[in-house]
This record gives structure tokens, sequence and C-alpha cells, in this order.
């Protein structure tokens, strides 16, 4: 019973990094994706203190 427990719990916890991590790494991809837009048309787009 102890070890079913166990590997219960290190599958939980397994199935929120993973989740984590693809968040993380679609919210980087975002970022990296705006900067460079802004970066290569030289027009800043997320820079809203322009308006």
């Amino acid at each position: 019973m102890r070890i079913f427990t166990i590997l219960i719990c290190l599958f939980l916890f397994s199935c929120n990094t993973v989740v984590g991590g693809v968040k993380g790494l679609g919210r980087d991809i975002k970022a990296a994706t705006v900067y460079s837009r802004d970066a290569l048309t030289g027009n800043p787009v997320s820079d809203e203190s322009s308006k």
C-alpha cells in the first residue's frame, strides 16, 4: 500500500511539472516572438507609452 501511495504522488507531481514546463515554454515563445517582431520592424507595437 505504501509503494502504491508513493507512485501516485510521484505521478501527480511529475504531471504538474510537465504542465508547468509547457506553460512556461509557451510564454517564453510568445515573448520572444513579440520582442523579435518589435526589433525587426523598428516599431515597438508592445510599447503602450508611444500613444
